[in-house]
């Protein structure tokens, strides 16, 4: 029987996983507010809303959540992560969920770390974004538990990038990270995180934990 997967918040990096998963193993809905990429299995959705979700499922085997801040102001970030997270769960909240994948971001970590930041330190962040970002990630552990999964991305480029961060995450690298951990049933006993940040001897995250299961980054020119 094929796993039903629900992206929410479908955009470049959802596509680029869904043409890497095998169709023939899984079945991919994909929840946006504009149908922008034409997907077959599109489904018009503003989580941000007070609207219900329509669709109905017995059993969605992984829900993927991609955040956006609405501007990049304080109010944006805050509108995009803390309060689309609750708001979203009180609707998905409802589902029948077996694992649940969060985007995070590796902004929550202090900018001034002089030692590879690693995901069981203390996070301080030294700016809005940070300590929004930071208080998703509590939201979705307190909603999700043991279920969830949050991937804290780098700086995302790909081939036609002008500027690469120091710590940094390529677009194809990351879509294949959420297909490892939808491909593989690791049995943790209670939420993980992960920093998915490409190897760089100048860069300050610690991607061990990840490397530790055995998941390997594609080298990108």
């Amino acid at each position: 029987m094929k796993k039903n997967i629900l992206i929410i918040g479908y955009g470049d990096l959802g596509k680029r996983l869904t043409d890497i998963l095998d169709r023939n193993l899984y079945n991919f809905f994909h929840v946006s507010r504009n149908n922008k990429y034409n997907s077959d299995d599109f489904i018009e959705w503003d989580w941000s809303s007070k609207k219900e979700f329509e669709k109905n499922f017995k059993q969605i085997d992984v829900v993927i959540f991609f955040p956006k801040p609405s501007s990049n102001d304080e109010s944006g970030y805050e509108a995009g992560f803390k309060n689309s997270a609750e708001n979203l769960n009180k609707i998905i909240v409802k589902l029948p969920i077996k694992k649940f994948i969060s985007i995070s971001s590796t902004r929550v970590y202090d900018k001034e770390s002089e030692l590879p930041c690693k995901e069981i330190d203390p996070i301080h962040p030294t700016d809005y974004r940070g300590r929004l970002i930071k208080e998703y990630e509590e939201k979705q552990i307190d909603f999700y538990s043991d279920k969830l999964i949050i991937l804290r991305f780098s700086g995302l480029y790909d081939s036609h990038s002008k500027k690469i961060s120091k710590n940094h995450l390529h677009r194809d690298n990351a879509a294949e990270i959420i297909k490892f951990f939808i491909e593989k049933d690791f049995d943790f006993k209670s939420y993980e995180i992960f920093n998915c940040s490409e190897d760089n001897p100048n860069g300050k995250i610690s991607n061990k934990k990840i490397k530790d299961l055995e998941f390997n980054f594609r080298e990108y020119n």
